[in-house]
């Protein structure tokens, strides 16, 4: 399709009312009838549960017990897998295999606190690593564009409600609870090619990228199922909006591939509902496994070319025998933002446009066109004439402008570019796009305020669950540059049950991080103390750091500005 006539830019679009009122395109609408929930049985002693959230999980029978894949995104969502798959398999847990470190947070209910240690805890050895990272040093920032991604500053109901998350029905009901998480470790890591008997069942292990480089392929011999986090119910996520780590996409087919070879005859994936048939799955990871590789290959043929990320996202299109593949369409993410990924991922964010090295600020960008129009009055007209138009894509680009300009017409400028962004949310095919753009539009509407996350996942336990290293990390993106402006300064940071000894080194601005106590001699400017408990208390926000140095629960001595930054007290 020429870009002057995608639905962004004034193509005629199929436009639906939803069952709870929402404005969508009639694709996106329709793809929602597969995330029911249910407990599908896929093969003998296999089921997999859809529509409890997001993620699926998936139950194996043992000679004991129940081996559970996946758990949910919080405790809520884990109550309701495990009482629809109890009631077709009522047996106690054997085990938990985790596929990557998503879908992990509602794992204690399978797993009560006085059972773990008891029952083994499978996933790839850097499964925590990643999640130190997601929930550690990102974790504000990851939070913050989670919720925007998943609509959770959007209404449940009405014109700018969410039919459904692309992959999934949605990522938290919050109208319907508060999520809590409740996270257990893994006990055991698994390599690759793995196998093993778990419960007297056997399982093949195989590290194959994912959207994390954490996740593991799953293969039961005995059933011919492959359990797998790559073959979605949509085009894979090459570039997810909410911003994640390169996932290369030459990685995915590796695991692509490697389910081809094992000619499954059950497939299940961490999204979507089971599919079964060694010919119609063949066929599906096909198209899969090729939309992925026609994708970074045109990229790459491109960039090759000579060409910019903004004419290869202009100018790659898939085939039809892609594009209309049972699992490829764009209702997760769209075409163009994979394409700028690759480019991104390959060869950096530099096109070729030399002018993009050094540009003028956007205020500025806006003052000088505001002006070439001929003042603010002639551009308003210009922008609803596009507005007319329903060319939602350019009157949103020129409200920007008209927006950082700065003039009298700001707010006039600031509704038309919040309608706009609502047009687009209403013509796109992808759950990305949509949440994206009306959270967008309500914040400009004052609607919603994104800086405020309406949930929560890091609690004391999933603290406890963590590496006493994950959080202290977090000083080093906390703890403000100015504490070193007038020189090196050194903290001692000791936790006791278990006893755990940090020394902080803070100069040039920067937070540096050492394992143990500091060296004798050394001049320590600042010390805190208190247990491991009272740090998940404090990171997980259950006390503040002004009430537990109150009850004694944390003593400090020397530098008051130090101890001030760690504890929030400052």
């Amino acid at each position: 399709m020429n870009a002057t006539l995608s639905p962004y830019m004034g193509a005629p679009v199929d436009v639906v009312t939803g069952a709870r009122g929402a404005v969508v395109n009639a694709s996106f609408a329709k793809h929602a009838e597969q995330f029911e929930r249910k407990a599908h049985k896929v093969a003998e002693g296999v089921w997999c549960h859809v529509g409890a959230c997001l993620g699926n999980s998936t139950m194996i029978e043992g000679k004991t017990g129940v081996i559970v894949v996946d758990t949910g995104d919080c405790v809520e969502q884990s109550v309701t897998q495990k009482e629809d798959l109890m009631a077709v398999c009522n047996k106690p847990l054997s085990a938990l295999v985790y596929t990557h470190g998503h879908y992990v947070f509602g794992s204690r209910t399978w797993l009560p606190l006085e059972q773990e240690g008891k029952i083994p805890v499978w996933a790839h050895p850097d499964m925590m690593r990643n999640m130190s990272r997601m929930i550690g040093d990102l974790s504000p920032f990851m939070m913050r564009r989670v919720a925007i991604q998943f609509g959770l500053h959007l209404p449940v109901d009405g014109p700018d409600s969410m039919p459904h998350m692309g992959l999934g029905p949605f990522f938290y009901e919050m109208d319907k609870y508060k999520p809590t998480t409740g996270f257990v470790r893994p006990t055991h890591t698994t390599t690759d090619g793995m196998a093993t008997e778990i419960d007297g069942v056997k399982f093949e292990f195989f590290h194959t990228w994912g959207d994390t480089d954490d996740t593991v392929l799953i293969w039961l011999p005995e059933t011919r199922t492959v359990i797998n986090n790559v073959a979605w119910p949509a085009m894979f996520n090459i570039y997810t909006l909410r911003g994640e780590l390169y996932r290369n996409p030459i990685e995915l087919l590796r695991g692509l591939d490697k389910m081809l070879e094992l000619q499954p005859e059950h497939l299940i994936g961490v999204h979507g509902i089971p599919i079964s048939g060694r010919e119609e799955i063949a066929r599906v990871l096909t198209e899969y496994r090729d939309t992925i590789q026609y994708i970074y290959d045109q990229t790459i043929s491109g960039i090759n070319a000579g060409l910019s990320p903004d004419e290869l996202a202009q100018t790659i299109k898939l085939p039809a025998s892609l594009a209309n593949g049972r699992l490829t369409g764009q209702h997760y993410g769209e075409l163009p933002y994979h394409v700028r990924q690759v480019y991104a991922g390959m060869v950096g964010w530099f096109g070729k446009d030399t002018a993009r090295l050094h540009p003028v600020t956007g205020a500025d960008e806006a003052r000088r066109i505001v002006e070439l129009a001929g003042g603010e009055d002639a551009y308003l007209s210009a922008t609803r004439a596009a507005v007319d138009k329903r060319e939602f894509a350019w009157v949103a680009q020129m409200a920007t402008w008209g927006m950082q300009n700065g003039g009298p017409r700001e707010a006039e400028f600031r509704q038309i570019k919040a309608d706009a962004l609502r047009g687009m949310a209403q013509v796109t095919t992808a759950a990305n796009t949509r949440s994206w753009c009306l959270t967008q539009a309500r914040e400009l509407e004052g609607h919603c305020n994104t800086d405020v996350t309406p949930f929560k996942i890091i609690n004391p336990a999933m603290v406890k669950q963590m590496p006493p290293i994950t959080y202290v990390n977090g000083l080093r993106f906390s703890l403000p540059p100015s504490l070193s402006a007038d020189g090196n300064k050194t903290l001692h940071l000791h936790f006791s049950q278990p006893d755990n000894d940090y020394t902080l080194l803070l100069r040039n601005g920067v937070v540096v991080i050492a394992n143990g106590a500091p060296a004798a001699g050394t001049k320590v400017d600042a010390s805190i103390r208190m247990s491991f408990d009272t740090w998940a208390r404090l990171i997980g926000r259950d006390a503040s750091g002004r009430d537990l140095q109150a009850s004694g629960d944390i003593q400090s001595t020397g530098n008051d500005a130090i101890v001030g930054a760690v504890l929030g007290t400052a």
